[in-house]
């Protein structure tokens, strides 16, 4: 189903745990973002999760927007320029998407005020320098995956990527020289190559939530990600709970 502005008007709006005004697009089979100018920006948060979106982009100038919910979507590739359309975001939970590599999230970084990230069950997230990469690449965190960012996390993150003259290490470098993963923007339409990179991409995010459930050390960062849910009170990481609590049920409903 396309996002269309009907849907958008027709969709239900409350007020969330953290007080926001939400508007709740769940598991309506977007394909793609489009017309959301028809919220005439009237949102804190907006819930995606649940859909078929491929990439997190095409957005409207939405000042107001603070909280993007997008578990359980096809997400693989973040637009360029998402920065310019969403200057005040601060939460976005991308939980069971698709996103590989870490130079998929360099258009995070310009996000100024992200503080509150969530990518559980991405591909990425088996990455053996996911947490110490993003802690040093997007500084302005200070949340991920539930965890909160402890001073000495950050210092030892400074240490491995960067060089004493200040220039980058060359594990940074190596890390920025992957090649970003390559989806369709939006507007275009499905290829039959891309109808199979998408089944390739379901098959692939199967593996991973097998991974998840029987690794013992991944069910130990997700133990870890509860337990921060307790102990981190923020206004902010309240919504993000809530969603991230739904999206790690669902995804341990899928493989039981």
């Amino acid at each position: 189903m396309k996002l269309t502005a009907d849907l958008i008007l027709q969709s239900p709006t409350h007020i969330n745990a953290s007080k926001e005004h939400e508007i709740d697009l769940r598991e309506n089979r977007i394909p793609m973002i489009e017309n959301l100018g028809a919220t005439k920006d009237l949102y804190d948060a907006i819930d995606l999760t649940d859909n078929e979106i491929m990439v997190l982009g095409n957005f409207p100038l939405l000042k107001r927007l603070k909280c993007l919910f997008l578990g359980n979507n096809r997400i693989r590739q973040i637009s360029d320029n998402i920065e310019d359309t969403l200057p005040n975001i601060h939460t976005i939970v991308l939980t069971n998407n698709y996103i590989e590599e870490l130079v998929d999230l360099e258009p995070l970084r310009n996000l100024k005020n992200l503080e509150h990230l969530v990518l559980i069950n991405n591909p990425v997230f088996r990455k053996q320098d996911f947490r110490t990469w993003l802690i040093y690449r997007i500084p302005q965190l200070r949340v991920l995956n539930f965890q909160k960012i402890k001073l000495a996390e950050r210092k030892h993150a400074q240490s491995l990527y960067e060089n004493n003259d200040g220039t980058l290490s060359l594990a940074a470098q190596n890390i920025l020289k992957v090649a970003p993963s390559n989806v369709f923007e939006p507007g275009e339409g499905l290829t039959e190559n891309q109808d199979s990179t998408m089944n390739t991409s379901t098959n692939n995010q199967e593996e991973i939530n097998q991974d998840l459930a029987i690794n013992p050390e991944a069910d130990q960062v997700l133990q870890n990600a509860l337990q921060a849910m307790q102990n981190v009170q923020t206004h902010a990481l309240e919504s993000v709970v809530r969603t991230g609590k739904m999206s790690i049920q669902n995804s341990v409903s899928r493989n039981t």
